[in-house]
């Protein structure tokens, strides 16, 4: 009885799943804007107040690479949507997942939960470029060292989860 009621309640998970896959739309709609600023950007008419040590390459730049941040965690979001509903709602046979690609088959909880600590790590990554691009090397405090100390903490505890595997 106990394991019907649960079997029952999987599909309260569908609530992530739908909102995870909405959350991976926003996403690519939020890079697509960051790229058709760039080009806006980049080929505007008009003169944008920039600080002196950028210009309209670097300001455009920078709008792509938030926007490859933004496309890579939509993806991320989709994955992660997909999965739970392998791993929670739907019951796959080993021969339908073997038939998804690679990146599809996701076996347990870890693999999601890797795959978001490599997403934070390139995402840090990313907002790091983002600071020093924008503010200029030369007005860097050290308080900006927080970023890369999370970054390598943040690895390290990547390579510890996958070595204690070994």
């Amino acid at each position: 009885m106990l394991r019907s009621t649960f079997m029952q309640l999987r599909s309260v998970s569908l609530i992530a799943v739908i909102a995870l896959f909405a959350g991976s739309i926003l996403m690519f709609l939020a890079g697509l804007l960051k790229t058709i600023g760039a080009f806006l950007i980049f080929f505007s008419a008009f003169s944008i107040r920039m600080p002196d040590h950028l210009s309209e390459s670097s300001l455009a730049t920078v709008s792509l690479i938030q926007a490859v941040d933004a496309f890579l965690f939509a993806l991320v979001l989709m994955i992660f949507s997909y999965a739970i509903y392998i791993l929670f709602v739907h019951s796959f046979t080993r021969e339908e997942l073997e038939q998804l690609p690679k990146w599809m088959q996701i076996e347990s909880i870890g693999e999601l939960k890797t795959t978001l600590l490599q997403v934070i790590i390139v995402i840090l990554a990313v907002n790091l470029l983002e600071h020093v691009i924008l503010v200029g090397p030369e007005a860097l405090k050290w308080e900006t060292l927080i970023i890369p100390g999370a970054i390598l903490c943040l690895a390290a505890a990547l390579r510890l989860m996958h070595v204690s595997k070994d």
